[in-house]
Formats: structure tokens, C-alpha cells, sequence
């Protein structure tokens, strides 16, 4: 005789993490409970965003952000294209059975790179309720020139009930960042952030701060010009920083701009943006405004006049900068 016991759906079983329900269910939406659910049903197997999502009817950036939530809540590692768990939770074989979920000691837990943004319910609720909101959506698909995610859809709202950004301020931000070619919802959400935290809750304020940032890139752009970068690439904040005091606080001319970064070249053999404010800072705090003032200024000049060993040159005075920005990179 032959015995066989029908599990039914049982028969195909699999194991969640403890930790799943007693710290995080409470706060996990649907789509971050279905994605985890999924990963662990299909252990071993490579799996895309895109595979993810269609399994799941989601949008492939919900996915994405799905894995976030639990990567911020140090559940799963990812490394390249692999999702592992993190190493308190050991998991092996085929049915991805917990061997151990130890407590880890108390420790203060790192800051969550990313605000949370409001569950789908939540959001639907807040657009079905809120006409200006409603309209936000319609505008945000306008301007980026396709349809939003739920996730995307969120994050707007985020921006306006958490940062404090009226409707016509997120507007004119993802006008302003579509235009300058980084319309992407997680570069939105950068700089929504940051206008928040600036106070930045009006058209005005956000006039004016786009006018500041625009004007900041042209002096960059001089800036580049001047030195001969052909491919300057996307400026850093120190970067704009740098150019904005040479040009508008210091009022520079282009020939003064060339001859620091001639002189950077010569002495370092390469472009350092720390070693040419060294040189411009000099020159401003000696009130030099042409190259022949700085020409006067050099160790041969000097020398040609009284033979003493010149305390202002720059190779004496910046001597000291010239070792503190030696292991620096090219531009930082």
C-alpha cells in the first residue's frame, strides 16, 4: 500500500523572514509585500525589473522603489543584479527555509536615504479630493511626456504634503528640470527636497532661485570656456561655487581666468580647481586685475630689482597649497 499526502496549495511552500511581520508590515504597502513575496517564491532564479512587473501588473519603477524600501530597512542587499539577504537572516535550499533570525545588537540604525512616500490608497484619495492635485498629475505627464507611475504619482504628493512645495512651485520645478534635460521623478525629487528645506514655497522664491541657478551655469560655462574644456560635463556643486566667486564676487577678467589655470597647468601638471582659487585668491586679495600687475609679481621681476628672495611670489606663498592639493582630483 502507497500513501501520499495532498498538501493542496501547502505542497509549494516557502518561508518569509520573521522579520517582515514583527517590524515592517505595518508600515509596508501592497506593492512592497507582493515584490518581496515574489523574490522569495522565485529564489535562484534572475530576475529583471521588467520580468518583475509584468509578473506583478506593476510599473517598473514601482518595482524599483519596492526593493528600496526594503533595502532601507536592511531586509536584502543588492549587489549589481543579485538580491541577497542581509547577513543576519540565513536562508538556503530550494524552499528558501530561515535557518537562524538572530537579534542583532542595538545600534543606532543609519538614516533612510529616501523619505517614505504615501501608499497608493493614500494617494488616490488625496487626488480624489483635491482638484489642484488631480491637475498636477495631468501636468507632471504633460511635461515629462508620458504616463506616471503610482510610485511617481506619490512622490509628487510627497513633494507637496511633506516639503511644503504649493502645486505651481512643483510645476515650474519639473518644467525647470525637464528643460534642462534631467526629467527624471528621482532628480524632481532631489531638488524638491532641497527647495523645501530652502523655504522655497512660492513662484516667486522659485523665479528667482531658477534665475540664481542659471546664472550660476554661465559662469561655469565662462569659466570652461576659458580654460578650454570642451567636455565639461555636469558641474558639481563646489564647481559652480568656484566660478561664481571668480566672475561675479571677484570680477575677474578672461585673461585672468587663463593665466591661473596656465599657471595651475605649469606647476601641477593638471587642471585642480582648489589649486587655481588658491592663485585667484592671492591676486584678489592683492588687487590685481590685468596680467601684467601679476607679471610684475613674479620671483624674476623681482629679483631684476632688489636681490631679495620674494615673500609675496606665488610660487613662496602658495608653496603650501601646492602639497595640500597634490593627491587632489581634477576638478574637486
Amino acid at each position: 500500500m502507497s500513501y501520499n499526502l495532498n498538501l493542496g496549495a501547502w505542497g509549494s511552500v516557502f518561508a518569509v523572514p520573521g522579520a517582515v511581520v514583527d517590524k515592517h508590515i505595518k508600515i509596508a504597502g501592497a506593492a512592497q509585500l507582493k515584490v518581496l513575496l515574489y523574490l522569495l517564491k522565485n529564489n535562484n532564479t534572475s530576475l529583471t525589473d521588467e520580468e518583475i512587473g509584468e509578473a506583478l501588473s506593476m510599473h517598473t519603477e514601482d518595482v524599483k522603489d519596492a526593493l528600496s524600501f526594503w533595502v532601507e530597512r536592511e531586509l536584502i542587499s543588492i549587489n549589481g543584479d543579485d538580491v541577497t539577504p542581509k547577513a543576519n537572516t540565513m536562508l538556503t535550499g530550494e524552499s528558501l527555509s530561515v535557518v537562524t533570525v538572530q537579534e542583532e545588537t542595538k545600534k543606532a540604525k543609519r538614516p533612510v536615504s529616501r523619505a517614505v512616500r504615501p501608499e497608493p490608497g493614500y494617494v488616490i484619495k488625496r487626488l480624489g479630493s483635491d482638484s489642484e492635485l488631480s491637475m498636477l498629475m495631468d501636468e507632471a505627464q504633460r511635461i515629462l511626456g508620458r504616463v506616471i507611475s503610482n510610485s511617481e504619482a506619490a512622490t509628487l504628493v510627497m513633494l507637496h504634503d511633506t516639503d511644503g512645495l504649493p502645486v505651481d512651485v512643483i510645476i515650474m520645478l519639473m518644467q525647470y528640470c525637464s528643460d534642462s534635460g534631467k526629467g527624471t521623478m528621482r532628480y524632481i525629487e532631489k531638488i524638491g527636497i532641497e527647495w523645501g528645506s530652502e523655504g522655497i514655497n512660492s513662484v516667486a522664491l522659485a523665479e528667482e532661485k531658477i534665475r540664481r541657478v542659471s546664472q550660476n551655469y554661465s559662469y561655469f560655462n565662462k569659466v570652461a570656456s576659458t580654460f578650454g574644456l570642451k567636455n565639461a560635463g555636469s558641474p558639481t556643486k563646489k564647481q559652480l561655487a568656484f566660478a561664481e566667486q571668480w566672475v561675479e564676487t571677484w570680477s575677474f577678467s578672461d585673461d585672468m581666468l587663463r593665466l591661473a589655470y596656465e599657471k595651475c597647468v605649469d606647476i601641477k601638471g593638471q587642471l585642480n580647481m582648489d589649486y587655481i582659487n588658491a592663485i585667484l585668491s592671492k591676486w584678489y586679495k592683492s588687487g590685481y586685475k590685468n596680467p601684467e600687475e601679476v607679471s610684475v609679481d613674479t620671483p624674476q621681476a623681482k629679483q631684476t630689482k632688489k636681490p631679495k628672495k620674494a615673500k609675496n611670489s606665488l610660487e613662496t606663498e602658495a608653496s603650501y597649497d601646492i602639497d595640500a592639493y597634490e593627491k587632489k582630483s581634477i576638478f574637486d
